[in-house]
């Protein structure tokens, strides 16, 4: 039976892998981890490696053989025998000088031919491949991509005694991790606003796009490929005759539907945004109140707080309570008819029935409270209390 993998994020992946590259080798065991393409498996683990100071070797298995790992034959006519030169993908006979081990990335493993994958169990269990001893202190770090477009699998090893030896991870971006990681690394301003108002549109799950990859890409476009570096210019080019190059090449990139709201937000943005609910900005609630924002501004942006929400709730995120709180205001504010909808919503995506009540009094005082508390209470209970 395959082992399942424990979902992780970008933060607990990093801690995974320093923990385990800390171990120099001596676990009996490798890692694994799986996700869908483009949200940064192999540059977590490169950071890992040049975190530690390790040789960093990226190998992609879907494009070698068997025959490929194990070197390429040779005679060896004095001794009447077969010989395999070392292949230079693989870790060289001995760390190169100035590093503290090696990092040895195999990627693409949902692709890689059945012979390759028994390969792996001799290169994790003996640290050997083929013929060539590895380094002391080789680290072997597995990746794969899964999806449905790509009729891929969390893993394709029917090997029960390789599975055993592998701890897998599935690993799943937030936006806060990939927003750290975009202030830092030069990401277009606009991009980077976008996410941030709007982080459920960081990645797609079902669709596979956009992903944190495309939202990379989609900012070098800008800059680099236009030389739209900052939010000025690109406005100005989204109103002119350069609408359409721009937003065809965001759609090859993240995907019609990102690329469409993105420039959209630009030039004609939304009353009201996720990171506004979920941030409890009393200006915007206010322009709620006020009904100054249009219906559709608000089903956007409560749509995107439940999707964060679900996040959040699978990530054991400790935080939980206020955001949620300030979605609720927004739910119980809402005419009746959408608060039901809102609230059954949320429910059914996000299971977070018994944090409600928490939620509410971390936000609201008073007549508030008490009145939030009985709207929920009416919808779930039909005049029942919750219990304080």
């Amino acid at each position: 039976m395959q082992k399942r993998p424990v979902e992780v994020d970008a933060g607990e992946m990093a801690e995974i892998l320093d923990r385990y590259l800390d171990a120099r080798g001596q676990v009996n065991y490798a890692v694994k981890i799986v996700g869908h393409p483009g949200i940064g498996k192999s540059s977590i683990v490169k950071q890992a490696a040049e975190r530690k100071n390790r040789y960093f070797i990226d190998t992609r298995l879907a494009f070698k053989e068997n025959v490929d790992l194990g070197g390429y034959p040779v005679p060896d006519h004095e001794n009447q025998r077969m010989i395999y030169y070392r292949p230079r993908f693989i870790p060289p006979e001995e760390v190169p000088e100035g590093y503290d081990g090696i990092v040895w990335f195999l990627d693409e493993a949902n692709r890689a031919h059945p012979t390759v994958i028994q390969t792996l169990f001799q290169v994790i269990t003996e640290g050997r491949c083929g013929e060539h001893l590895l380094p002391e202190n080789t680290i072997i770090v597995i990746a794969g991509n899964l999806g449905e477009e790509d009729h891929t699998r969390i893993t394709d090893f029917d090997d029960s005694a390789l599975d055993g030896r592998l701890g897998i991870f599935h690993l799943k971006p937030l936006a806060e991790h990939w927003l750290d990681w975009a202030r830092k690394s030069g990401i277009h301003p606009t991009v980077e606003r976008y996410i941030s108002r709007f982080p459920e549109r960081l990645w797609d799950a079902a669709a596979i796009h956009p992903n944190p990859r495309g939202w990379h890409q989609a900012s070098l476009a800008l800059s680099l490929s236009y030389g739209l570096g900052d939010e000025e210019s690109l406005y100005d080019a989204l109103s002119g005759a350069s609408r359409r190059s721009v937003e065809k090449v965001l759609a090859s990139l993240i995907g019609e539907l990102a690329a469409s709201d993105f420039v959209t937000q630009i030039l004609t943005p939304r009353q009201l945004t996720t990171h506004e609910i979920l941030s409890g900005d009393e200006a915007a609630y206010s322009r709620f109140s006020m009904g100054e924002v249009p219906v559709e501004d608000l089903l956007w942006a409560v749509s995107g707080a439940v999707t964060r929400m679900r996040e959040m709730k699978m990530a054991d995120d400790e935080g939980l309570l206020t955001p949620l709180g300030n979605l609720l205001r927004y739910v119980g504010a809402s005419r009746a008819d959408a608060r039901v909808s809102y609230f059954l919503m949320l429910l059914r995506e996000c299971g977070i029935f018994s944090q409600i009540p928490d939620a509410v009094r971390a936000v609201s005082q008073g007549d508030e409270q008490e009145e939030l508390l009985g709207l929920f209470t009416d919808v779930v209970f039909d005049g029942e209390m919750i219990p304080a």
